[in-house]
């Protein structure tokens, strides 16, 4: 059964490869308005670029020929950047700004009455409602992590614009697991005893199958987050016959693989007409943790560090509005890019949209979609990761900024830490120890402004 959903599932991807800038009509649920883009943004959590071979980091991953298909017919970004934590990617996908704006700087503890992404924010699904003339529907499936139990409430999603919510308001922790979890329908705690990942991808598909085009689902899989587990055996092929404390790597990959054969199950169960009128993002939120990577990646330098391990994530568009097929765009790109991005291509007018002028750090990556060699839009990427989340003063401070070859890192009461990121994938020697060349103090000044330019206070 596991090889016929994965034939299918490359099949359907094979829709895909044909709308490229056109598209099919069709509706999720009968009626909408035709051609209009549907957009589904999947996020998979803790999920680095050390996990997937496309990238080329690592030898030693899970299979996943889902990815892989939809990878071979979209673009693949090879220097896509998070911040290092889920809450703060998330409102970064979803504000087009950064934590400085949101607020957010580290991941929110949902159990504390602690700040999480406030109402007066502007979301992807407000302000695709608000740019455009014609109704665009949405929901939101899976994990949430952008407000606390006593801060909002259950109803969170919905009240930052979100027409529809099945999934968890944080991690899998406290008592849940990925077999037995607290799962909010629309402000209502119920609970599940549905595998999470197999649990995302019903939710998703009776969500598509429900809403008239043009839609905007958000799906965001808890895994392969901890807790480390092992998958039900149909959805991986690895032998997990210990504690996953015994051998984290194998279970973490076959969480992954698990995602990529549900994925395949997704893209088989969508009509080929809505399908073919759909753009697909794929991404992980930040990057693989400390207890599941293997050399060559580097132990303490992953999630929660501002080291590539950590905010170094893979980012693939594919479908509708993608003539770039089969491209790998090596420009640098950041999660706030996301939300003008999707904004285009659901043809919304963002001004309109936000409404207030407000200020948003993205740009959209649609010439890249075009043409991935399309000159560089941007020179910097930047992230950030502070506590307390809210605004300063703050108790701990990180930041980062790095162009094509060159990379800062700024740790609290430290030396400003310069890396020569030339055909490599991790940090090495940090070359601020020693006495620089002046090729290598010119790049230090540049990014050291331009990290002051895009971070107040920096």
């Amino acid at each position: 059964m596991k090889l016929l959903s994965r034939a299918v599932s490359i099949c359907a991807l094979g829709v895909l490869a044909t709308c490229g800038g056109g598209g099919g009509g069709g509706s999720g649920g009968g009626g909408g308005t035709a051609n209009a883009t549907n957009v589904l943004l999947i996020v998979a959590d803790d999920l680095g670029v050390d996990m997937l071979s496309a990238w080329g980091v690592h030898p030693n991953v899970p299979p996943t020929p889902n990815l892989d298909a939809l990878i071979a017919q979209g673009v693949l970004f090879e220097r896509a950047y998070t911040a290092p934590s889920c809450s703060p990617t998330r409102a970064a996908v979803l504000t087009g700004r950064l934590g400085f704006h949101t607020g957010l700087g580290k991941p929110i503890d949902q159990w504390l009455p602690e700040h999480a992404l406030e109402l007066d924010e502007r979301t992807l699904p407000e302000v695709l409602s608000a740019g455009s003339a014609a109704p665009i529907h949405n929901g939101a499936i899976g994990k949430w992590h952008l407000g606390s139990e006593s801060f909002f409430g259950a109803d969170h999603p919905n009240l930052q614009g979100f027409e529809w919510f099945q999934g968890t308001l944080g991690n899998l922790f406290f008592g849940d697991t990925y077999f037995q979890y607290t799962k909010v329908t629309n402000g209502v705690a119920g609970t599940s005893t549905t595998y999470a990942t197999t649990e995302q991808v019903d939710d998703a598909l009776a969500r598509i199958d429900a809403m008239p085009q043009p839609w905007f689902l958000y799906l965001c899989f808890n895994a392969p987050h901890d807790p480390l587990h092992a998958p039900p055996p149909a959805l991986h092929t690895y032998n997990l016959s210990g504690p996953p404390e015994q051998t984290p790597h194998e279970h973490f990959c076959a969480a992954v693989q698990a995602i990529d054969t549900e994925l395949g199950r997704l893209f088989a169960g969508i009509d080929p007409a809505v399908l073919a009128n759909t753009t697909v993002i794929f991404m992980g939120d930040n990057g693989s943790p400390n207890q599941v990577v293997i050399p060559p990646s580097i132990a303490g330098q992953c999630k929660g560090t501002l080291f590539e391990g950590g905010v170094r994530v893979p980012l693939v568009i594919a479908g509708k509005n993608v003539d770039a097929v089969g491209q790998r765009c090596s420009a640098l790109v950041q999660s706030v890019d996301l939300f003008p991005t999707i904004v285009e291509l659901m043809g919304a007018n963002l001004a309109q949209g936000l409404g207030d002028g407000r200020p948003i750090e993205g740009q959209s990556l649609a010439p890249y979609l075009a043409d991935a060699a399309h000159p560089a839009l941007r020179e910097y990427v930047v992230a950030e990761r502070f506590s307390p989340n809210g605004y300063p003063p703050y108790n701990s401070y990180t930041a980062m900024v790095r162009d094509v070859r060159w990379k800062l890192l700024r740790r609290d009461n430290q030396q400003d830490a310069l890396y020569d990121m030339q055909g490599v994938d991790f940090e090495g020697t940090n070359l601020n120890d020693g006495d620089l060349t002046q090729e290598e103090t010119d790049a230090l000044a540049r990014l050291q402004a331009a990290l002051s330019a895009a971070l107040p206070g920096q």
